[in-house]
């Protein structure tokens, strides 16, 4: 059996030499709720562990430039701590889905990025809020839509020597609101059936612009455009009524014993989330 390296680097900049140096053959462990369960499984046998937890420049939240922060190794604890991820409701409802509070003590939205399952719950809200991953390497940083991040099941836009830096959320007025919510087997510490999310911009009781995510339906979590572009302009009743029945064709369903069931259950699920988040423009939750 090979011997496998272990390194805990203090700083970025140690972390990215390290990451160069072992390229496609080091293993990132940030919170590990999903990687040491491969590694002990031996699902992946690198040459080297690189465990960036103890990084402090990576663990802040913070706000600047019109954007809320989101530090690679900030777990989910500390987001739901944070008075500042606070003001997105849909990201603090996703948060409160996922796992157990034990989990939630060492899991990270950064790490759930890198994982990509299609039905991880802050994934699809962060994708409906527009955040944005920066990648950093040695050498330089790229921005990444979260959109376009996840290219295939459980498959990343992450290259070998990157890792995430930070989560970029856009600071939105208060006309805008955000919702999320799941259905699943059970009513807590279960994956995804399906999930969704909304971030809605509304005025007099009219859609002014919108983005639907949803999660569980196809490979990766997904941005529904088709939808989306038919609801602005529309009254919420309108629009509540248009969603109640929608099989949006961003939908990409394979297996035939559940493929009936999402379909039948996505666009109540959407306009679920719909309501609520204009119910807090409503009621001034912003």
């Amino acid at each position: 059996m090979k011997e496998t390296l272990y390194f805990g680097p203090k700083t970025l900049a140690e972390a990215l030499a390290l990451l160069d140096k072992y390229r496609d053959k080091a293993v990132i462990v940030n919170g590990g709720t999903d990687i040491v369960e491969k590694l002990a499984h031996r699902a992946v046998d690198p040459e080297a562990i690189v465990y960036i937890q103890g990084i402090p420049e990576l663990k802040t939240i913070k706000e600047e430039a019109g954007f809320v922060s989101i530090g690679g190794t900030a777990t989910y604890k500390d987001v739901l701590a944070s008075p500042l991820c606070g003001k997105f409701a849909g990201l603090i409802q996703s948060v409160r889905e996922i796992g157990s509070a034990p989990i939630r003590v060492v899991g990270t939205p950064a790490g759930n990025i890198g994982t990509a399952v299609p039905a991880a719950d802050c994934n699809v809200a962060l994708m409906a809020l527009g955040a944005r991953i920066v990648l950093a390497k040695l050498g330089g940083e790229r921005v990444v839509e979260t959109k376009d991040m996840f290219v295939a099941y459980c498959k990343t836009q992450l290259e070998p020597g990157e890792l995430i830096k930070e989560i970029r959320i856009p600071v939105t007025d208060a006309g805008t609101a955000s919702a999320f919510a799941k259905l699943a087997k059970r009513k807590a510490q279960d994956i995804a059936q399906v999930s969704a999310s909304v971030r809605l911009t509304a005025e007099g009781g009219v859609c002014k612009d919108i983005a639907i995510a949803l999660g569980a339906v196809g490979p990766t979590a997904v941005r529904v455009p088709s939808l989306e572009k038919a609801l602005v302009g529309k009254s919420i009743d309108a629009c509540l009524a248009e969603v109640k029945k929608a099989v949006p064709p961003e939908l990409r369903l394979r297996n035939p014993r559940n493929k009936q069931y999402k379909e039948a259950v996505v666009g109540v699920l959407i306009g679920r989330v719909l309501k609520a988040a204009y119910e807090e423009l409503a009621g001034g939750g912003k």
